[in-house]
């Protein structure tokens, strides 16, 4: 089994859905854990400037994040993966501190450092997998464009890296934050003085039509990034080629 740590309801698909449908097309079970799956009541969320900016664009009109929810399942089906939502956690944006206070409340605090007062930092990198000798690589984050979830995912990756030696842990670029040329080498300074070395997927076209197929099921999520459909297809196909030099390719950061 192939583990995809995937930070919120989006990212394994972005950043490494061709990986996961080429994995899945050769027979091999994946399956994709949404870390920040928890999906608070809509009368139990934080009123903050990001959150009422984020559900106007998200779901005006519905519950948001259970929008969200049926999206990343049916893009992580599409890909033939299965589909675990961990509910232990929400997102960021909803998370407070003990006083009741957003630890979050702005874009710019999403893209800063973890708060001091975020038990989810605290207590997820501490958590083991079940022994599951069947698990032959876990994929993580590498939290290239320094977004907070994507920080404590990846140290729960390197955790696991670091104590159970057996263990494969590749670190996936964050797309579409890679879209920036320096975010990966920022990225990558976190884990000094420790030297990881790239891992590049080839993609058959199949596999990018698969990723692009399931980038498209986060409707709520388009306008985020991208002003039309054309335009995803168009960059996440240039990216793609940039990462394999001129053929499409995802790649990973390994440690050793």
């Amino acid at each position: 089994m192939y583990i995809i740590l995937s930070p919120h309801f989006d990212d394994a698909p972005f950043s490494c859905g061709g990986i996961i449908h080429t994995l899945t097309a050769a027979g091999q079970q994946v399956e994709v854990r949404t870390i920040f799956g928890s999906i608070p009541a809509p009368d139990n969320m934080p009123d903050t400037p990001i959150t009422r900016d984020l559900h106007q664009r998200w779901a005006a009109g519905a519950d948001p994040v259970a929008v969200r929810a049926a999206e990343d399942e049916a893009a992580i089906l599409q890909l033939g993966a299965s589909y675990r939502r961990m509910a232990a956690y929400a997102d960021c944006v909803y998370r407070c501190s003990r006083s009741g206070l957003a630890l979050y409340p702005n874009e710019e605090s999403l893209f800063g450092e973890v708060h001091p007062d975020d038990m989810a930092a605290r207590l997820l990198p501490t958590v083991a997998l079940p022994p599951e000798p069947f698990v032959a690589e876990v994929y993580a984050p590498l939290a290239a464009g320094h977004h907070v979830d994507h920080q404590i995912v990846r140290d729960w990756g390197f955790n696991l890296w670091q104590y159970r030696s057996a263990l494969i842990v590749k670190f996936y670029e964050d797309y579409p934050y890679t879209r920036d040329e320096a975010a990966v080498e920022a990225a990558l300074r976190a884990f000094a003085p420790l030297s990881l070395r790239p891992e590049i997927t080839e993609l058959s076209e199949e596999a990018v039509i698969a990723k692009l197929n399931a980038i498209r099921c986060y409707r709520s999520q388009m306008s985020t990034f991208w002003p039309d459909d054309a335009t995803m297809e168009a960059e996440t196909r240039a990216m793609l080629n940039a990462v394999g030099g001129g053929r499409p390719a995802e790649r990973c950061w390994v440690p050793g």
